[in-house]
Order: structure tokens, then sequence, then C-alpha cells
């Protein structure tokens, strides 16, 4: 990139890195168009407005600007307390000594006041800020040792402000250092429900927990259960979901619902690829007659009316009956739909917004029902791992309500890497640093309350972005993405403190290209990191597969893998070539090494006598998990398909019209499912230490 030094300093003050270490440690330069491009999309949230062409004036007039809007925070807008102690920054006049007052609130209301004096100092200490002469002093918050959310007014002189301070505990709740443990992973979408073939809801995912808790298992993981878009538009994929904040009524049990004939769904139950949007109307029929029965009692009913006073639920349910009445999403409703619409509070408010009442109820309604269903219980054998992902589809209700919190001409993706060699572009807004520090987090703290509630531990999907994010500028390819910086160290803090609260463990998924401070980073506040056993294969025979840390989730795969079968077989490899990915003579190399793997693996298992099945497929998938069960890691995860030997992938990332990805039932029912291989997990997890 041959960019000005104007154009890379106003990148810098903005928050974007320009250039980046591939996975093969060469260095990558994003284009002269894509940073404009996103500057050009940051600018409104950071006080600039840039165009697409914009000359050296016009960049050195909008970073004159950035640099003016930031002079006029005289303290930050969110400040960390570790573990109940820290200062509050102050940027205040130099040229008179003055009285502070700070007043600290915390959630409940209850205030706290400290006062002082602030004194001249020294020349050497001053700087020209906005016109005035400043210095940055630092008071003392009044903690003593407290953790939570507080709000802290300050005043020195004529200058006063607000910060949001979180007040968190340096490390996770359940943080690595605990009992060996271990769980199973399975789609909620694919198990179909016993008796019915219909997909899976959360009383199949209830069984499940009950049968892995009988065996000694403490987890259950799934991907996303949030809110999704299954009429018109429909988007499947759990990792582009509707809302963060609210669950997916595809998953109510069907006592939820109206009586069905399910002799009239047996061919929409038995289709495969799932048929999302027969079986959400299917489903939705029932909720609509169920959610009208129940009204009257729910007016009533003190515990739901708290529920919905302390949620957006009524303006999320607006917003999902507008979209079903337009048929479109919101970006092409009408004017005073798409950008008029006051914050709904109760079924008048969605009434005098144009809304359907009784389609608002239904949504309502059964958020309630979702939310009763997920709520974690104390004492619970087996608890969720769920997964927060990464962002929101450009289509959901959190966009649409919260506009300025995302960055519309940006999307969160992934560099280009040895698998896909084109980049990632995922489609999703990112969050927009600045404006996310200005309400104190108060979105992202949500989102991840509404899981922490839910789950015993919480997977951070792409934990990388918690430090930085991939975005690609609209209209450039995925290879041509800039780097967006975030505060991480306000965003550990939010996660440190709602674990506490929330009594839930954190992992982080560090997979891919991760920069050099991350894991120390996660190591430091206490996450667990991820481990994938099929990136860590013995390469020959008499090589052992590499141990995985002990503060890791070990697992053979994961979602964006292929299950052991398919690795086995070398079908990802097979997929590549077809998908025009790399070429058959490579393909053909990796093939060679594969089966050298394959080979390598089965003779360390029979080795070891970790199997004593009849073939080499499965005796060394068994192998290869009870391996991972013996090992260091203190969580191990095994995958439900991987026990029946199931060839295909839930998902093929970087692909979605050429794959059916997150559509593929789980083609053997689980409960009659040969499970016996857990109980040997279980056996192998109490025995401990490694291999």
């Amino acid at each position: 990139m041959s960019a000005s030094p104007s154009l890379l300093r106003l990148a810098e003050a903005a928050g974007l890195e320009t250039t980046y270490t591939r996975a093969d440690g060469t260095r990558a330069e994003a284009s002269t168009a894509s940073v404009r491009a996103a500057l050009a999309a940051l600018g409104p949230g950071l006080g600039f407005e840039l165009g697409g062409s914009a000359d050296d004036d016009a960049l050195g007039r909008a970073h004159a600007a950035l640099v003016a809007a930031r002079q006029r925070d005289l303290a930050p807008p969110v400040v960390v307390a570790w573990d109940g102690a820290g200062t509050l920054p102050l940027w205040v006049r130099a040229d008179l000594d003055a009285d502070w007052a700070l007043e600290l609130v915390d959630e409940a209301g209850a205030r706290q006041h400290a006062a002082g004096r602030l004194f001249h100092l020294p020349a050497s200490d001053h700087a020209s800020n906005d016109g005035v002469t400043r210095c940055r002093r630092h008071v003392e918050l009044p903690l003593a040792g407290r953790h939570g959310w507080f709000t802290a007014r300050w005043q020195v002189g004529a200058d006063a402000g607000t910060s949001t301070i979180i007040a968190a505990p340096t490390v996770a709740y359940g943080a690595p250092g605990g009992p060996r443990r271990w769980g199973v992973f399975a789609p909620l979408y694919g198990l179909r429900t016993p008796g019915s073939g219909a997909c899976g809801d959360l009383e199949t995912l209830a069984q499940l927990r009950q049968e892995v808790a009988a065996r000694g298992g403490s987890y259950v993981a799934t991907l996303p259960l949030l809110a999704q878009f299954l009429d018109q538009p429909c988007e499947v994929s759990p990792y582009a979901p509707a809302s963060r904040l609210f669950w997916n009524e595809l998953y109510l049990p069907d006592g939820h619902g109206a009586p069905v004939d399910r002799a009239t769904g047996a061919d929409l139950f038995a289709s495969a690829p799932i048929d999302y949007r027969g079986q959400y109307q299917w489903r939705r029929a029932g909720l609509e007659v169920a959610a009208g029965r129940a009204f009257l009692s729910a007016q009533d009913d003190p515990a739901f009316l708290a529920w919905a006073r302390s949620t957006p639920v009524f303006d999320y349910a607006t917003f999902r009956a507008l979209g079903e009445a337009a048929g479109a999403p919101w970006s092409a409703w009408p004017t005073h739909l798409r950008d008029g619409v006051p914050v709904v509070t109760d079924l008048a408010g969605a009434g005098a917004a144009g809304a359907d009442q009784a389609r608002v109820w239904t949504h309502v309604w059964a958020q309630w029902q979702l939310a009763s269903w997920m709520r974690k219980r104390p004492g619970e054998a087996c608890t969720l791992y769920l997964d927060l992902p990464v962002g929101v589809s450009a289509d959901a209700y959190e966009v649409w309500r919260h506009r300025a919190l995302f960055v519309p001409g940006l999307a969160a993706g992934a560099p280009p890497d040895p698998l896909f060699v084109g980049g990632q572009d995922w489609g999703l807004p990112p969050l927009h640093p600045a404006q996310s520090r200005r309400t104190g987090h108060a979105y992202l703290a949500a989102c991840v309350r509404h899981h922490m509630g839910a789950a015993g531990m919480l997977r951070i999907d792409h934990v990388m972005g918690l430090h930085r994010l991939y975005v690609v500028p609209r209209g450039r390819p995925a290879t041509d993405g800039v780097y967006l910086r975030y505060p991480a160290d306000e965003l550990y803090a939010l996660l440190t403190l709602e674990s506490h609260r929330a009594a839930c463990a954190i992992t982080g998924e560090d997979l891919g290209t991760v920069p050099d401070g991350v894991r120390p980073m996660m190591e430091r506040h206490g996450l667990y990191r991820l481990w994938v056993g099929q990136f860590a294969m013995p390469a020959a025979i008499g090589q052992a597969p590499a141990p995985a840390p002990s503060t890791a989730v070990a697992s053979l795969g994961t979602h964006d893998t292929p299950t052991f079968a398919g690795w086995w077989r070398g079908a990802d490899i097979d997929d590549r070539v077809a998908l025009g990915l790399t070429t058959p003579a490579q393909a053909e190399v990796e093939h060679v090494d594969r089966r050298g793997s394959g080979a390598a693996l089965l003779a360390y298992v029979d080795a070891h006598h970790l199997d004593d099945s009849a073939d080499d497929q499965t005796r060394a998938m068994a192998g290869a998990t009870l391996d991972l069960a013996r090992g260091p890691a203190e969580i191990m995860l095994a995958t439900l398909e991987d026990l029946w030997l199931e060839p295909d992938p839930q998902n093929v990332p970087g692909t979605s019209s050429e794959r059916p990805n997150w559509r593929r039932p789980l083609r053997d029912g689980w409960w009659s499912a040969d499970l016996s291989l857990l109980d040997r997990v279980a056996q192998a997890r109490r025995a401990g230490g490694g291999a």
C-alpha cells in the first residue's frame, strides 16, 4: 500500500491496523481504497466525515476533528478498577488550584461521595488540550474492594463529567485449576425429538443433559440458541442471529403449543436438509394458539410483569411483528418504521407503532416461556456450554434499534489463511468501539448476562475480537480487510465481573490468526482456551498426539472442522477441491499426509491399548477420544456424531449456498445410539494423568 502519511495517521488515530502478520509469518497490507472506506464508515462515530476520495487536506481536517472530539472527553467514558481498586483519570485545567468532588453511584442507586483539592502542577506535566492548558490528574475511586458497575460523576472547578466504572475481579469465575470434567457437543437443531422426529427442542436438550449427567458428565455444548429469522428473510446460520438478547422460539417444546396432528407433519420432520421454514410455521401455529390462551393469566402474573419490565421484550416483539407483516428486512421498511418507531414497552405502544398486537403478544409470550426453560438452576449436575456469536445479522433487532452502535459499512470476518485463501466475510456489522464505550458497553453486557444466566460455561466466539476484529469494507474482497481495535481491558473486565455474578466459567475460541497478546491475556483473566485434536495428530508412526494444555477445552473437532470420520477419510480435502479452494495435485499431497497421520494415530492407539474395536476407523476414533479424555486438558468434549462415525460436517466455513450448512439432522437418534464410549470417557477423566 502506498498510503500517504496523512492517511496512515488518521487510520492509527481511528483505531485501525492497516498491516498485519499472516498465518505464514509474512506481512499483509490493506489497500488505500480499503483503508479509506473503513475510515469513511467509522468517521461519523468518531466525530468526522470522510469521503472515499479525500485528499491530504481533507484527511488533516478529519484528524483534527477526531482529536477535538476526544479532547471534549475530560475523563475516559469507561474505567476499569481491577479487584475493587482504581483511579479516575481526569484531564483538568492546569492554570489553577481547584476543589474536586466525586459521586459514585452503584446499580441499586446508593451514592458515595468523596472530595479533595487539586494543586497546580509543574509545567512539564502540562499539555495543550482544546485550546486550554490541561494536565492529567488521578482521583482515587472510593470502592473499598467492591465489585460491580458504577457511575462516577465528577466535578473539578467548572469542568464536570460522567464515566462508567467496571470494578471487576481480575480472574473469571471457574478459572482453570478446578476438577477434570467432560461433556458432549451436538447442535440442537439436529437432535430430533424422541417420538416426534421434529427439530430438537429444549426438552430434548434437557433429556440429553440427564443422560450425560448420569454418566458423570458436566456439560452439554451446543451451537448458539439465539433468535433467528426463519420466515422472510430466512437466515439459518446460528452465527448470524436476529438478536443476541433473545432465544429461538423454534426450540420451545411441543407442550407449549396447541395439539398437533403429527401424521400430517411426517414428511416435514423426515426432511433432510432441515426445512426450517416449514418447521417454524408448524411450531408457530401452536404458539399463537397457546399464547392467546395464556394472555389474561399472564397480565396478572407478577413474575411475568417483573421479567417484562427487565427486558426490551415488547420492543423486540414489535420489531419481529413489523418484519413479519412487511415480509422484508427492516432496511426495506417504510421510513417511518425504519427510523421513527419509539421504544415500545407494552402492547399499546406496539399498536401505536402499527404492529399487529396478536403477533407481538405471541413473540412476548414465547420469550417468557423460553426464559423459564433456559434459566440456570442451582445444583444442576450437567449445565449448558453455550456459544456467544461474534455479532448479529445486519437485519437484526439491535442494528435496527441501536443503529449508532454498529458500523454498517463494514463486515466482520477473517483474513486469508491456509484453509481459506480468499479470506472470510461473515456479513456481520461490527460494534463501533467508541460508541460502545460511550454507553459503558451496556449492550455487550446485556448479551453476556443473557447467556450466562443459562450457562455453566460460555464460549466467546472469535475471542480475538476482544482485542481487534478483522473487518472488510463493503464492496471490497475479503482478502483486503483491515483490523479494528477494541478496548480489551474493559471487555475482559466486563466478562470477569459477569462471570462471577452468574457463576459461569468462560472459554475463548482462539483458533485462526491469533495475535501474540491474546493468549497471555486469556491466561491472566482465567479464560480457558480451545484445543482441537485434529490439528495435533501425530505425523509419523512412533509419534504421539500432541497433548492439550491443562487450561484448554479439548475436543477432536469443532463445528468448523470435519467430523472424525470425515477427517479419517480425507473428505474435507476432497471438498476443498470441489469448491475450487485447492488443486487436485495439492489435494493428493494432503491425502498422502492424512493417510500417514491416520496410520500414526492407529499405531499409537494400538500400542497404548486404548481400544479393541474390530475396524481401523472405529478403533482410531475411540482411541483418539480416550486419549483426549486421559490427557491433561481440564475439560474435554466429545462430539456425539463422532461416536457413530458420521462422515458429513455440519458446516463448511467460507460457504453458504455451496453447501447445506446448519441444516443436517443427526442421522442416528441419539436416544437409541450406542453411548457406551462416554462411560469410558468418564472413567478416563476420573483416572486423570497424561497419556
